[in-house]
């Protein structure tokens, strides 16, 4: 029989290796979004409104971050959602 302190550290060494490989894959990230999301969603907590179709978008504090920094330099508006982004560039082409 192994002693108790022993299977204690095997399973916390499966519990830290379950977490890495969460990590690593993606599809097992629960929280994990890409992009704007329509709702509060995983690290899409901040809100902003897209400049082109004037919906309002939850993101990620990166992408926040670089909309305050950009309104802060004068640009007005500076988000555009990832529709209106693809509308702009189809017909940018």
């Amino acid at each position: 029989m192994k002693p108790a302190i022993e299977v204690k550290d095997k399973i916390e060494q499966e519990e830290a290796e379950m977490r890495l490989r969460s990590t690593l894959n993606p599809e097992e990230q629960t929280n994990l979004v890409e992009g704007p999301t329509k709702f509060r969603k995983g690290p899409n907590q901040s809100e902003l409104v897209c400049g082109i179709c004037n919906e309002i978008y939850y993101v990620g504090d990166v992408t926040f971050s670089q909309a305050m920094s950009a309104m802060e330099e004068g640009i007005d508006n500076p988000f555009c959602c990832d529709e209106c982004e693809a509308d702009y560039e189809e017909v940018s082409h």
